[in-house]
């Protein structure tokens, strides 16, 4: 008898007539995301869908504030560029969103945990792009909040992008009063700045990114985080073993007794160690700037503006200059802040129209059927229910069976899953009870997975996303 005839591979799911999926690059509470094909313009993007936007106030405005981040600062070469948003199937009940992002193929941490080699001329390119990018978003007056290796994307060609704005802030300035919603749980303890490391502390400036990227800087060379504490106490020693044990004046000025409490009881010197020691393959001006980026001081610590003026990136200054220059943010676009506050049960819903809004800047031509006063709640066209849904679950599908994309050949040794799992778990930036309420909805995933395996027999593999 012969053998059956090979089967012919299943066809790939394109999604709006434009985008076909390819790999899976990470899978988590939040959602997938998964490398596609653009078909109108042949280049390969990334497509970020992520689930249950519009079910807790807190995932509604942290999405909603990246969406509008991505969109009014469009445009500079070291941040990662939102280009496209999708047509939601039915625009009175979408809870899913699905964000089309340029694609990077690997972070920055997962280059710092491998075995690929970073000369020093790779460094100072990556940390020119860094503080360049830290340039722009500070003089929109926008502070990022959350900066961590994880958090930077690179390619092969060393090219460096900042992405997730989800906790990102905007200060404007109205009369005498500040009109910022600052919230006290930000930026990953291992790169968190004195003036961060309390609870409720929000007392501070865009010199809390600058010390992060002093920690990132340092960790290029080291190839392993500078200060990573096990917990506020310990990353306090950590910090003032290398920083020195600051004046009564400097602690003052973070307003927070705790804090002078604890540094208090170190018993680390008042001087510094020497850097240069400690950073023996960085040149004396890199080091200079690490130093500069981790002053304990805040009003000392180097601004990105600063930083860049060092010689050290003078061949790169000169020949990139500092890209796009950074616009001018209104207040309005994040009035929703405010309303999400309030809890007011009305906010969700215009919440959804504020995404709705977000959507017609990438399709126009659907501002009558996704925001007028005629228009239905279904058909909105070539994302119609049926091919959305085919889409959305053939990415779940992909990343329940494990497939997934690596990084190009010279980041592909990469450090073990159990510790990605742990980085990921220190760097958590959200509340304690959101992060309960994730860690039941993945083990509801994860138990229906085991069923499928079980049913279907099949393996499975687990990836994350950042």
């Amino acid at each position: 008898m012969a053998p059956p005839p090979p089967q012919p591979a299943p066809a790939q799911p394109m999604l709006a007539d434009r985008y076909r999926l390819m790999n899976v690059l990470g899978e988590g509470a939040y959602g997938v995301v998964a490398s596609a094909h653009d078909v109108r313009t042949g280049e390969d993007v990334a497509v970020k869908r992520i689930r249950s936007v519009l079910e807790t106030y807190p995932m509604a405005t942290r999405i909603l504030r990246e969406i509008k981040f991505n969109r009014l600062l469009r445009g500079h070469e070291n941040l990662v560029q939102l280009r496209d948003m999708l047509v939601p199937a039915n625009k009175a009940t979408f809870n899913d969103t699905f964000l089309v992002l340029e694609l990077m193929p690997c972070d920055l941490a997962r280059v710092i945990a491998s075995t690929a080699e970073l000369t020093p001329a790779n460094v100072k390119f990556l940390m020119f792009q860094l503080l360049r990018g830290l340039r722009y978003l500070h003089a929109a007056g926008v502070l990022h909040r959350d900066l961590k290796p994880s958090n930077l994307l690179v390619n092969g060609s060393c090219v460096l992008k900042i992405c997730d704005l989800g906790l990102a802030r905007a200060a404007f300035r109205t009369n005498d009063d500040d009109v910022s919603l600052w919230t006290d749980y930000v930026q990953t303890r291992w790169y968190r700045a004195p003036e961060l490391i309390m609870p409720h502390a929000t007392n501070y400036t865009a010199a809390i990114d600058m010390w992060a990227a002093g920690c990132i800087f340092a960790e290029l060379f080291l190839r392993r985080p500078l200060f990573p504490g096990r917990d506020t106490n310990d990353q306090v020693r950590r910090i003032v073993r290398i920083t020195g044990k600051p004046s009564h004046d400097v602690i003052a000025k973070l307003r927070h007794r705790s804090m002078e409490a604890l540094v208090a009881q170190q018993s680390a010197a008042s001087t510094p160690v020497d850097f240069h020691r400690l950073f023996p393959a960085a040149e004396p001006a890199a080091v200079q700037i690490i130093e500069g980026l981790l002053a304990f001081d805040p009003d000392k610590r180097l601004s990105a503006e600063d930083a860049l003026l060092s010689p050290y990136f003078s061949e790169w200054r000169d020949s990139l200059g500092y890209g796009k220059e950074a616009p001018a943010l209104e207040a309005s676009e994040f009035e929703f802040e405010r309303r999400m506050a309030s809890r007011n049960p009305k906010a969700m819903e215009a919440i959804r129209t504020e995404l709705l809004e977000e959507i017609v800047f990438y399709h126009p031509e659907k501002r009558e059927e996704l925001l007028g006063s005629g228009a239905t709640a279904r058909g909105v066209g070539a994302s119609g229910p049926a091919n959305l849904k085919e889409f959305g679950e053939a990415m779940d599908y992909s990343a329940s069976k494990g497939h997934q994309t690596l990084p190009p050949s010279n980041f592909e040794q990469v450090a073990a899953e159990d510790a990605r799992k742990g980085r990921m778990l220190k760097g958590s930036t959200l509340p304690e009870s959101e992060l309960k309420q994730l860690a039941m909805a993945t083990e509801r995933r994860r138990a229906g997975m085991a069923a499928d395996r079980e049913a279907g027999g099949g393996s499975s593999g687990d990836v994350s996303m950042r």
